[in-house]
């Protein structure tokens, strides 16, 4: 199994950074190494609780992985949660939490465990996969400065801890 958390400070408001993170249809657009995303489904089965699945595909040159995944978006908690369905691992899960500090910062944790099911693919995929999350929360940052910035009172003022 991989284990994976990261956590940064961000110069962003907490729901635009949700919103984002939500947005899966556009990851193909800013996350490192996502070739596609389907959506399959997307409902609301509460107040403040949003279940998105789709299919994702991920890899590097002639090398790509496909699965399910059910994306389970929670405001009154502030957390999105991740579950791969199918595929070639035997799970993924991971988690982003929103803690505001203040009306315009954000501090951001990502964390994800997974295991592939097959060792051989594993052993090739795995490589990927860690430089993929390890890389997530910066290209989600780079992503909101695109999009956000302009909005932001505080700029390009992003600390680092």
């Amino acid at each position: 199994m991989t284990s994976i958390q990261t956590t940064k400070f961000v110069g962003y408001r907490w729901l635009d950074l949700f919103n984002l993170v939500l947005d899966v249809k556009s990851y193909p657009e800013f996350v490192p190494r996502c070739h596609a995303v389907r959506l399959l489904s997307c409902r609301m089965t509460e107040p403040g609780t949003t279940i998105v699945v789709s299919r994702m595909t991920v890899g590097f040159s002639v090398f790509e992985v496909s699965y399910a995944n059910r994306t389970t978006a929670d405001t009154i908690k502030r957390q999105i949660r991740i579950e791969a369905l199918d595929g070639p691992l035997r799970f993924l899960n991971a988690v982003w939490r929103f803690e505001p500090r203040d009306a315009d910062h954000t501090q951001l944790h990502f964390s994800v465990d997974y295991e592939f099911s097959n060792p051989v693919l594993a052993a090739v995929a795995s490589r990927v996969f860690g430089a993929m999350f390890s890389e997530i929360l910066n290209a989600f940052e780079r992503r909101a400065a695109q999009l956000f910035s302009g909005r932001n009172p505080t700029g390009a003022a992003h600390k680092r801890r």
